[in-house]
């Protein structure tokens, strides 16, 4: 007997000792948790009392703490401030007294939003989790009354808080700027260090095209600024924590990215355009002092915000490649008068056609007898037929290439950390011939004079060729940005104006590029283009057909005008297009050229 409670006491101690050990270690993990991991996982990153708090909180993002674009004059173009509500998913006292009073708080402030209050109801009584109040995709940016007037209710589940938009909901150069998206391949590919650190996440957003792509190393701001309401796990809210606002602490960040446009202008020349009924097209002016992208506008239209891949809308039309037509000639003339090969009042003679490979004039019955020069303002077809073969297929490519096309030309050099940045996002080089081949095949060299056969080139490049003219030769490369600030206005990094580095110091000579103006002063005194002398300005430049093929195998055209104004003292160099018209259609690039001079000369403040 005595032997089996000797037993028993040992049994009853053992298993105390396994319990003290147990409880000894699980005190041991939570002391490990809450001191010596916290300071560890702290050290990677990542911050466990932190993420315990946050368990507990509902928040939405204010601000993605991302860096805004500005215009040239420092206007902003992205990164609107707006007062919203933001709601939140708080669960109160369900009393008839209570139940009374929060209908009554729904109706007042559905009355203040001017909305039925079956609809507010429905938004609130339906949430899950903390959101802004948005119609229609976007949210609601409330009057200065009626910001007041809620904040006056004193009311917990709603509040008054600045949001900063990135896009509004008809962003103006929607296409330059691009957008931001999820791209978890890019991320881990091209960011894989700030992967690595934790700075960006698979989830994160990043620019996608545009300039929001280009330039995003440096949009990358140092953390967003949320707001959250503390609650418990009933959903109740937590007393004494409340709403917060969280946000970085910092003189510098974001950063301001300064482009050249200017956002009032932009705005008016895609307002000219939408109301010409352009549905495909693109308009590019630049200042002829330094090749500065003013203007740069895309349609269709496109929102930032919703994002439809396979539509499209989101491409700028304005750096990609097309048929160009007849504005091709002004590269054919300047090949045969630097060449030599002719002279501008050369004579020649059209009948329409050429008698080969079916070529024939826009004019059946023809020219007649026509100098070169008179063949530039009347674009005919036959004159740069017999030009070109003066010239020669080689010769031609030369000189296109010489002039800024076949290339890249927007702005690129060396920056800190990247050896060869390009400002503009997607644009192609376009092309002269699709082979070697064809640079001896005759049939092919008469189509590629005026522009057509394997020719494609962007407005973009268009636009350059008129600033290379003015500028007697010499070949600019545009920008989009010229610089980047902190937020406190220092400069941070400065983007200068610059020649096309793959071009020699002069494309032709100055005496040439005098010649081709003056073929372009012709073409607005009395030639394709002479509906352009009811413009504010005295302009000049080159009109351009091009013959495509639309979806489906239909007959298209793409409609150009090229050009620059005042003719006096040159200050804008623009190209125009409008895109994938059905043959037959009504020509409208004319009228968009004069739209968007005359809306220049109202800038400028003068007219001729």
């Amino acid at each position: 007997m005595n032997n089996e409670w000797k037993l028993k006491k040992h049994r009853i101690f053992i298993a105390l000792l396994l319990i003290v050990a147990v409880l000894f270690a699980w005190n041991a993990r939570l002391f490990w948790i809450q001191v010596a991991a916290a300071r560890s996982f702290t050290e990677r990153g990542i911050d466990l009392v932190g993420n315990s708090v946050i368990q507990r909180e509902q928040g939405i993002v204010l601000d993605s703490g991302r860096g805004d674009f500005y215009d040239r004059h420092g206007v902003s173009l992205t990164g609107n401030e707006l007062k919203v509500l933001t709601v939140y998913p708080i669960r109160e006292d369900d009393t008839p007294s209570a139940v009374e009073r929060r209908r009554a708080e729904l109706a007042n402030v559905a009355r203040i939003l001017k909305i039925p209050t079956e609809a507010w109801s429905a938004f609130v009584q339906g949430l899950r989790t903390p959101q802004m109040w948005s119609q229609n995709g976007h949210p609601v940016d409330l009057t200065e009354e009626q910001a007041k007037k809620v904040e006056a209710m004193g009311l917990t589940q709603v509040r008054v808080m600045t949001y900063k938009q990135r896009y509004e909901p008809s962003q103006t150069a929607s296409q330059v700027l691009g957008y931001i998206s999820q791209n978890p391949d890019r991320v881990t590919r091209q960011y894989t260090d700030q992967f690595h650190k934790g700075e960006l996440q698979l989830t994160s957003k990043i620019g996608n095209a545009g300039l929001e792509k280009t330039f995003e190393p440096w949009l990358q701001g140092i953390g967003p600024t949320s707001v959250s309401l503390f609650m418990d796990a009933g959903k109740h809210a937590v007393g004494g924590l409340d709403v917060r606002t969280i946000r970085p602490d910092s003189p510098y960040y974001p950063l301001k990215v300064v482009t050249t446009l200017d956002k009032p202008l932009q705005e008016t020349i895609e307002a000219r355009m939408d109301q010409l009924g352009i549905a495909e097209g693109s308009v590019v002016v630049l200042d002829v002092n330094n090749a500065d992208a003013i203007a740069m506008a895309s349609r269709p239209a496109f929102d930032p915000e919703h994002i439809d891949l396979a539509q499209g809308s989101w491409s700028n039309r304005a750096v990609k490649a097309v048929a160009p037509g007849s504005i091709f000639k002004t590269v054919t003339a300047a090949a045969a008068l630097e060449e030599k090969v002719v002279k501008p009042d050369d004579v020649f003679d059209c009948e329409g056609e050429l008698g080969q490979y079916g070529f024939t004039c826009w004019k059946k019955e023809g020219h007649g007898h026509i100098t070169l020069e008179e063949g530039f303002a009347q674009s005919c077809n036959i004159v740069f037929a017999k030009v070109a073969e003066l010239v020669g297929g080689e010769k031609l490519e030369k000189y296109a290439r010489k002039l800024g096309l076949d290339t890249q030309v927007g702005w690129t050099d060396e920056v800190p950390g990247q050896a060869a940045f390009h400002q503009v996002d997607g644009e192609e080089k376009g092309q002269i011939y699709h082979s070697e081949a064809l640079k001896k095949d005759e049939g092919a060299l008469i189509q590629t004079a005026i522009g057509q056969r394997d020719v494609l080139v962007s407005p973009l490049q268009a636009a350059n060729l008129i600033v290379t003219l003015l500028h007697q030769g010499k070949v600019l490369s545009p920008r989009l940005v010229q610089e980047i600030r902190f937020q406190n206005d220092r400069l941070y990094q400065s983007f200068p104006s610059k020649r096309l580095d793959t071009i020699e110091e002069r494309a032709i000579q100055p005496a040439t590029a005098k010649e081709l103006l003056t073929f372009m002063g012709d073409v607005v005194d009395h030639g394709t283009g002479k509906a352009l002398k009811a413009a504010k300005w005295s302009l000049a430049g080159k009109s351009g057909t091009a013959q495509i093929s639309l979806k489906g195998g239909k007959p298209g055209e793409n409609h150009w005008f090229i050009g620059y104004g005042p003719t006096e003292k040159p200050r804008y160099a623009v190209a125009v297009l409008v895109q994938n018209v059905p043959e037959g259609q009504r020509n409208k690039s004319i009228a968009l050229f004069q739209g968007v001079m005359d809306a220049l000369a109202a800038a400028e403040g003068r007219v001729k």
